[in-house]
């Protein structure tokens, strides 16, 4: 992915441009932290002739971010809210590619009229009125806090949120990206995404993206 001139945002700041980094705690162990890596700022890198398409538009104002933890990446993709990276401590840039734009999907509409966005892409979810849709796939940037959390989790590392409520035996998990919801893998094959399908391969299959075809 091309870094292109920033773009300044209504509030005056502007989108940080792809590849920038910042680390930021997991705990209060010296040396336990994550970094987060900017993929794209939509409204700049995801537009096309100046428009996001529909289901990016709920994260216009939003970053799409990696997140490594010791050398592994434990979140491909994730949307937060544009402060997040300011509440990090800021790195070296590193590059981004186009395989790594790996945005997570989430789940909007009504369990009749459902749909599975993934990026830009669109699955509809035949699921017939009776399959309800927990609130936890529905589309919402991350703030920082649940940035954190959701680290947490994806390392491995429940036990280490401190928060009862947040391990009670009924509670799932506390943030929107399906891809890391017990058993998501069933929401994209009610979607009836092919298995081990790459975003870049549904993008292709879609037409939309960056394999959209001009005219």
């Amino acid at each position: 992915m091309s870094p292109e001139a920033p773009l300044r945002r209504r509030d005056g700041t502007v989108d940080p441009l792809p590849g920038t980094r910042a680390a930021f705690p997991l705990s209060d162990r010296e040396g336990d932290v994550a970094v987060m890596r900017v993929l794209a700022a939509p409204r700049r890198d995801m537009a096309r002739a100046g428009r996001l398409s529909r289901p990016l538009q709920p994260f216009a104002d939003s970053l799409l971010i990696d997140v490594e933890v010791a050398g592994r990446i434990v979140l491909p993709g994730a949307w937060v809210r544009h402060d997040a990276l300011a509440r990090g401590t800021t790195l070296p840039p590193a590059t981004v590619g186009a395989g790594d734009l790996r945005p997570p999907a989430v789940i909007v509409g009504t369990a009749d009229a459902a749909q599975l966005h993934w990026g830009e892409t669109v699955w509809p979810l035949d699921l017939g009125g009776v399959v309800a849709i927990p609130d936890v796939a529905r589309a919402e940037p991350h703030p920082f806090s649940r940035l954190r959390r959701l680290t947490l989790v994806a390392a491995g590392r429940r036990a280490d949120i401190a928060l009862t409520l947040w391990q009670a035996p009924g509670f799932e998990i506390p943030w929107h990206d399906v891809r890391l919801l017990p058993r998501a893998a069933r929401w994209f094959e009610l979607a009836q995404v092919p298995a081990g399908m790459r975003y870049a391969d549904a993008e292709r299959a879609q037409g939309v993206g960056r394999a959209r075809v001009r005219p």
